[in-house]
């Protein structure tokens, strides 16, 4: 059974791997010791008091006097001379026992007062705060980056964790100011909030905001666990005004995971047969997964009617269904998906049903779906392609059906290898992806539906340095499409509108003539401001290789077709808004007269 992907190995370092052998032995040797010194101290006082003449030798005062030799001293040995062997053998062990648990535990607790001072006095470096799978697994990634990683736990944190892994620890609630400080945070460059509730991150990037030097930009990311908060939270974030020295973003970890799910491998391009899906279960990555391939298709297709075939069969499948085709219109552009509220195996015994590309088997209980993944052969029979299960609690399993070496056989039959484990946390937690803020996301927007309008008129994927995946796009014209994303709450601010999340009310929003021209020369300075700052100057052409192009210039002096693109570009706003989940809504009827005459 392959892996899709599997889960980061947790770090190793090298010296570590070689010290704590070491560590071990000789605290197993001073254990020896510690016994050998009692046993023989037992008997040598023992031995001792004999050759005294006391007769009456009570075994709990040997054992008092025995235990007081670790303390260098011994009540029935003072003044004495003329010890048995093995009482000076125990005489000279238990002190040395001894000086080695003060020296053991000073090192102990030095190590953690220098963890907790390193991580007062770090600067520039990144703050991972929470007691989830998700916390560990984002400062195990970001630490085999290069990144210094201060890990804030409310649960207390090992030593050897610690050492082992690279980290600096801080125990306490993050909420808490003094905790986030101890962590370093005002001198932070990033922090990630990843704790067991979507209310305990949002104070963490609350607290941490507050305490932020502006000189330090710290960039603060919150877990939202819960989807439609995540877009709520997000469409407040996009209308915020800039603040210096700050930035905020909210991630949802299935919004994530579903871009490496469907990159491994991806939907077919240009097929010749529009690819059949069957989607099974009751996770909260059902709906990411669904509206995932349906913009993946968008690109594929090789004429913009086909639609890709999904089967889904939950619980709530129409309604998840219709709640997606209300709020995403993708989803409807780009999916067939036919809601099946039945057994998967009442669906595959239909004779007459068409086979399926490859299976996605999502279950918010593992066991569930890994087990229909493994029991089902009509699955197996009736997928073409790869049948993926989402695990998490169960992703150890994998090791039980992948080969180690070439010559070893799997533990379990992996099914001819088509049965793949997939992690969300694994996939999901990775900082390239987290950093994906929203503005990255509508910029990606911006470009697809670029190419898709192109592939309607005919062209080419690609023909055109622009023509290309986002993944395969070059970095300049990312960051184009991301400041132009960057840029839609100001706009939408200047015409007084707002983003909130598409709840598949009619949407008949449009804007006036006047709010068009507004934000198209707004556009236009927003271009112009960008375009210098990337070494573009103004030409009488436009020139790639010399930088010059002659829409540089005000919006006075720009012509009819470079007014026109200032113009499709606000009138987008809307359709983009709206494949991310958001919709535009009017706050007031004045927001034009008010923009036009401030006084």
């Amino acid at each position: 059974m392959a892996t899709l992907p599997r889960p980061p190995t947790p770090f190793r370092d090298g010296r570590d791997d070689q010290a704590q052998p070491a560590v071990t032995v000789t605290r197993a040797v001073f254990a020896l010791a510690g016994v050998l010194a009692v046993v023989l101290g037992l008997i040598g006082l023992d031995e001792f008091l004999a050759g005294q003449g006391v007769a009456d030798r009570d075994p709990l005062d040997l054992l008092y006097g025995t235990l007081q030799l670790f303390v260098l001293g011994s009540d029935p040995l003072e003044g004495a001379t003329g010890f048995p062997p093995s009482l000076q053998v125990a005489r000279f062990v238990a002190p040395v026992v001894t000086l080695y648990a003060f020296a053991e535990a000073a090192r102990v607790l030095l190590a953690a007062e220098l963890r907790r001072l390193g991580a007062r006095r770090s600067r520039g470096h990144v703050v991972v705060c929470g007691d989830t799978s998700v916390a560990r697994t984002l400062a195990h990634r970001l630490h085999l980056s290069g990144h210094r990683v201060v890990v804030v736990r409310s649960q207390p944190i090992g030593p050897l964790e610690l050492r082992r892994r690279g980290l600096l620890g801080v125990n306490g609630d993050a909420r808490d100011p003094d905790v986030l400080r101890g962590a370093g945070v005002p001198r932070a460059s990033v922090l990630y909030a990843c704790a067991d509730s979507s209310a305990a991150d949002l104070a963490i990037a609350a607290a941490a905001a507050r305490m932020a030097a502006p000189r330090n930009n710290l960039t603060v990311y919150a877990q939202i666990h819960e989807p439609d908060w995540a877009l709520t939270l997000q469409a407040r974030r996009l209308g915020a005004p800039y603040v210096p020295g700050q930035r905020l973003d909210f991630f949802h970890l299935d919004q994530l995971a579903v871009h490496v799910l469907l990159d491994q491998p991806p939907l077919p391009s240009r097929p010749a047969r529009v690819p059949r899906l069957l989607v099974v279960g009751d996770s909260s990555l059902v709906p990411a997964l669904i509206v995932e391939i349906a913009r993946h298709w968008r690109l594929r297709r090789s004429a913009p009617e086909q639609r890709v075939a999904v089967d889904l069969v939950a619980p709530d499948a129409i309604r998840v269904r219709d709640r997606l085709a209300r709020r995403y219109e993708v989803v409807s552009d780009g999916c067939r998906v036919n809601a099946y509220e039945t057994e998967v195996g009442a669906l595959l015994d239909d004779p007459g049903r068409a086979g399926y590309d490859r299976a996605f088997l999502c279950f918010a209980d593992d066991r569930e779906g890994l087990e229909l993944a493994l029991r089902e052969y009509r699955l197996w029979g009736r997928v073409s392609g790869d049948i993926v299960v989402v695990v998490d609690a169960l992703a150890a399993i994998t090791e039980a059906f992948s080969r180690h070496h070439r010559d070893q056989q799997p533990l379990l039959d992996p099914i001819d290898g088509r049965i793949k484990l997939f992690s969300a946390v694994a996939a999901g937690c990775d900082p390239a992806l987290i950093a994906e803020d929203l503005s990255e996301r509508l910029g990606r927007l911006i470009h697809e539906r670029f190419v898709d309008g192109c592939l309607r008129r005919g062209a080419e994927l690609g023909s055109t340095p622009a023509m290309r995946p986002w993944a395969e796009l070059d970095e300049e014209l990312r960051r184009s499409n991301r400041l132009q994303a960057g840029d839609f709450g100001f706009k939408l601010h200047l015409i007084g509108c707002a983003v909130v999340p598409a709840d598949g009310a009619s949407d008949d929003f449009g804007f006036t003539g006047t709010e068009v021209e507004l934000m198209a020369r707004r556009e236009q300075e927003r271009w112009s401001d960008a375009a210098r700052g990337a070494g573009w100057v103004h030409g009488p052409e436009r020139d790639d290789v010399r930088r010059t192009t002659p829409d540089l210039v005000s919006w006075e002096d720009l012509g009819p077709e470079g007014r026109a693109k200032c113009r499709a570009a606000v009138l987008e706003i809307p359709q983009i808004l709206a494949d991310a989940g958001f919709r535009v809504v009017r706050l007031t009827d004045t927001g034009v007269s008010r923009a036009l005459n401030p006084a």
